[in-house]
């Protein structure tokens, strides 16, 4: 590539400035995590007598903290864009838009996939550890292995690959919506962009109802080789994981876009 759209060390110079100006909010961020997540761990383990969490409890918890906490962070990507001062200061970095644009997508998916499932593994034992001291029952560890190793139905399995490339994409789309977002409103961007998801997907599924309902177009049995119709659950997941894979690829050009139109 050339110098002028992408250059690692410009990259890494980036990267620096950006844990310079962001180290202490970083920190006090992760500690806010790791209280809110020991103390409703405790709240919930003291609600059920004691009882230790087990691997349920570990899913639906991580599940939860990361979601809600990895969208409310990917909400506000581009934090320079919340005024006109930090916004003309940000654009005039010495860094192309490709290599901004990569590094805010790099570090924000990344602490979302790493980071935050991290600190709750640390945090989800070191409470499990700590409450061994008040109760009989005994705590065990458990680990993102035994955690994702997920037991199908057998009517899911004959097209697993599929199943799990629909999920995948499907939750990649879950954060990539805020985060581009945040590239496109300046104040109050995820309160913007959950709104504007809503009022679209409130339309789209008016318009479905009316196409399958009223027009009748639910009866029409199309051929099983139409690959994108789905008219089986096979079919189903095909097009939902195409559909999702390539939203986020669309949603992602948008937001890269967006920042380069702010560059003009």
């Amino acid at each position: 590539m050339s110098n002028n759209i992408f250059n690692f060390k410009r990259f890494i110079m980036l990267a620096k400035q950006h844990y310079i100006q962001n180290q202490k909010l970083l920190f006090f961020a992760s500690i806010a995590y790791v209280g809110v997540i020991f103390l409703l761990l405790t709240i919930v383990q003291m609600g059920n007598d004691r009882q230790p969490h087990d691997l349920e409890m570990f899913r639906g918890f991580i599940i939860g903290f990361v979601a809600v906490f990895g969208i409310l962070y990917t909400g506000y990507s581009f934090p320079a864009f919340r005024s006109k001062e930090s916004t003309i200061n940000y654009l005039m970095l010495p860094s192309s838009v490709l290599e901004k644009f990569l590094f805010e997508f790099i570090t924000r998916l990344s602490i979302v996939a790493i980071l935050l499932p991290g600190l709750f593994w640390l945090t989800f034992h070191f409470q499990g550890y700590f409450f061994n001291l008040f109760t009989p029952e005994k705590f065990e560890s458990i680990g993102f292995g035994m955690a994702t190793d997920l037991e199908f139905p057998d009517q899911i399995q004959e097209f697993q690959a599929w199943f799990m490339t629909m999920i995948i994409a499907l939750v990649m789309l879950g954060f990539v919506l805020p985060f581009t977002g945040g590239a496109m409103f300046s104040k109050q961007p995820l309160v913007k962009t959950l709104f504007a998801v809503a009022i679209i997907v409130i339309f789209y599924a008016a318009c479905l109802y009316i196409i399958v309902e009223p027009f009748g177009v639910g009866k029409y049995q199309p051929n099983e080789s139409m690959w994108l119709i789905p008219n089986s659950e096979k079919g189903a997941m095909q097009f939902f994981g195409t559909l999702a894979i390539i939203g986020n690829l669309v949603i992602l050009f948008v937001a890269y876009r967006k920042l380069k139109e702010r560059e003009v």
